[in-house]
């Protein structure tokens, strides 16, 4: 199949299979097909196609005309050949194929902007997709559309792409702009200059460009040039359109100047780095900076990131088990959010809190809000967010569920704030979105052939979770370390055994320069307190599974914890009738738990199908769409010791 590339922004050129086609007779046969690609939508008749080549012509001469350029385009085109063709003709009408194998760049790029017009978010620049999608658009854009070129005999034709070229022309400028501002507000000044530069190539009076530029010039610490760029501003703004600067402009520039002198005479400071006009002089947050690649989640962050951007959704939970991953995603999710929010990012530990009353205190140190005062805590904090633009990412909160209440409030006091947790435990509120946080991208098994050659290589490692392991025990070994034919099955064998959770993985992953990967992978299979470090700057309940594992033990009732217990018996899954004949009657019934008409049996398979429930909702457990429940094969083997030890072994 023929694949047709068409572009038209900037110089008209058109490639077949891509190779330039330069076989066209001439501009006619050139103007036809680029106003038959742009107008696909529908049908074109043949006698407004004549008028719109040749106005001055008699329309039978004209037709005559259109009938040999139609010729000339298909041969050029290929159109014969291509299967489907690119051109619908029928005796009346023609009509570019919209289903045909090519690509446009006017196309991409409309649907790119417009896309980014209808998208439903807060507000345009705060809109991470839509900046993506601004920023692809910029790409494409690479002049006026039909740069160049003219049809001297046509002002028909010449009035269509007119329109169509000032049209592309505002929608490159607003996306360019936003780029720009966007860029600037994550004090990423350089990428923000070539966007207003851009701005300025393409219409050089544009004035809200050359305040962008100035600003950014200012930011960057160049005030001189800042300076300079006002009288360039200014020379071309009387030159072109006979006007002076705006007063905003001119108060930006006396901004800059007042600033510039203070600094010639010693006296600047810290506050006049960022007057009013410019803004902050570096993007608001205290996300700590990661010590560690971060690897994968591609689609994850894409979900994350379109329901922070929705207004719509202001409570999005990562829930997930320990050591799955939930924080590191956290933070590279808020990470590409510095800058779209307007009182910044804010990143709140809770992991070393004890109660929910700690909530408010912990909330109020990150953001630096006085306690103190007649207003009570809660009432002070809410008041402190009640008009701020910003984004809360509150890690660990499975521990501090009581404070469910407090989160409410805050996005019911709060209509800009905008709340991102990582949990092991849903909050099970109406306001909430739940994203569930599985294991890393995973090869699947050498079927029916072992993991050999090159290409194999290099997909085996295209997975997340191989490429983790193999980071991190580059990093630990002192001699490096390399996929090759030998290590590739026990790397992705360690992989599967820990089911893709990152932080098993970067647990092997550091003994690989003591152990070889064969031998990790026999000892996972082993023990689970293989699966440790001594690492110093690694938290205490993350340098083990036993202790992330043990972390949540310790948070189930006595009856959650003897049905996990007893759910390790099951390998590769297990029904809810199979729990309930196995694991429902070892669990003891008070007499004041019966209730009427229920006899002991019915009354303990209920209690075991509501622990079922209760640890899939903490992440021990998993329910499948066919209704199945699964454990992870790590917390397998630990609620397997559990039932060892404890004093309910399954009774026979």
């Amino acid at each position: 199949m023929a694949h047709l590339s068409l572009s038209f922004l900037g110089r008209f050129q058109v490639t077949l299979d891509g190779s330039p086609v330069a076989s066209f007779e001439s501009d006619k046969v050139r103007a036809l097909l680029a106003y038959l690609s742009v107008e696909a939508d529908h049908p074109h008749g043949r006698g407004v196609l004549a008028g719109l080549l040749w106005p001055e012509q008699p329309e039978q001469s004209a037709r005559t005309n259109l009938r040999h350029v139609l010729l000339k385009l298909r041969q050029a085109i290929g159109d014969r050949d291509a299967s489907p063709p690119f051109l619908l003709i029928t005796r009346g009408t023609i009509q570019f194929n919209p289903a045909s194998d090519h690509w446009l760049d006017v196309t991409a790029f409309s649907d790119l902007f417009n896309a980014s017009q209808k998208h439903r978010h807060r507000r345009l620049g705060a809109c991470l997709p839509c900046i993506r999608r601004l920023s692809q658009a910029a790409e494409l854009y690479e002049g006026n559309f039909l740069e160049g070129f003219t049809l001297h005999d046509s002002a028909v034709f010449e009035e269509w792409s007119s329109v169509i070229r000032e049209r592309l022309h505002r929608q490159a400028l607003d996306a360019l702009y936003h780029l720009a501002a966007y860029h600037e507000r994550r004090g990423e000044y350089d990428q923000a200059r070539e966007y207003a530069v851009r701005q300025i190539q393409l219409e050089p009076w544009r004035e809200e460009a050359h305040r962008q530029l100035m600003g950014l010039l200012a930011l960057s610490g160049q005030r001189s040039a800042a300076l300079a760029q006002y009288d360039a501003c200014r020379r071309v703004l009387a030159e072109e359109l006979g006007v002076e600067p705006t007063a905003e402009t001119t108060a930006l520039y006396e901004q800059i100047k007042g600033t510039r002198e203070k600094g010639k005479k010693g006296r600047r400071e810290e506050r006049d780095l960022a007057p009013p006009l410019l803004g902050p002089s570096a993007p608001l947050h205290n996300l700590p900076p990661q010590l560690t690649s971060f690897v994968g989640r591609e689609a994850e962050l894409t979900q994350i990131t379109e329901r922070l951007s929705n207004p719509d959704y202001r409570l999005v939970t990562l829930v997930g088990p320990g050591g799955i991953g939930k924080t590191r995603l956290a933070l590279a999710a808020a990470g590409q959010q510095v800058g779209m929010f307007q009182h910044g990012v804010w990143f709140v530990s809770l992991a070393g809190l004890d109660s929910a009353e700690s909530l408010v205190p912990a909330i109020a140190g990150v953001l630096n809000v006085p306690l103190h005062g007649g207003e009570e805590p809660d009432a002070r904090l809410l008041a402190y967010l009640h008009d701020k633009e910003m984004l809360l990412v509150l890690d660990d909160f499975e521990h501090l569920l009581d404070g469910t209440d407090l989160v409410l409030d805050i996005l019911r006091g709060a209509p800009q704030i905008v709340i991102l947790i990582t949990s092991r435990q849903r909050l099970n509120v109406q306001a909430e979105y739940v994203i569930g946080v599985e294991g890393l991208a995973l090869p699947p098994p050498p079927r029916p052939s072992p993991y050999q050659g090159e290409g194999v290589r290099k997909g085996v490692e295209s997975y997340s979770a191989v490429q983790l392991f193999v980071e991190r025990a580059d990093q630990t070994t002192r001699s490096g370390f390399a996929l090759s034919a030998e290590t590739i099955p026990d790397v992705v064998r360690v992989c599967q055994l820990v089911e893709g959770m990152p932080l098993a993985i970067e647990l092997a992953a550091a003994l690989a320069d003591t152990y070889s990967c064969a031998d990790i992978a026999r000892s996972i299979r082993g023990t689970l307190d293989f699966l440790a470090t001594t690492m110093r700057d690694v938290p205490p309940r993350h340098r083990s599974m036993r202790a992330v594992f043990e972390s949540s033990w310790g948070r189930l009732s006595e009856a959650e914890r003897r049905v996990l217990a007893h759910a390790s018996v099951f390998r590769g899954g297990f029904t809810q009738e199979a729990a309930l004949a196995v694991i429902g009657h070892q669990l003891p019934v008070n007499s004041d738990q019966l209730s009427v008409n229920s006899d002991e049996t019915g009354q303990s398979s209920l209690i075991t199908d509501h622990c079922l429930l209760s640890l899939v909702d903490k992440s021990l457990l998993r329910r499948t769409a066919s209704g199945r429940y699964e454990m992870h094969e790590l917390l397998r083997q630990f609620a397997a010791e559990k039932l060892e030890i404890g004093d309910w072994r399954l009774e026979t």
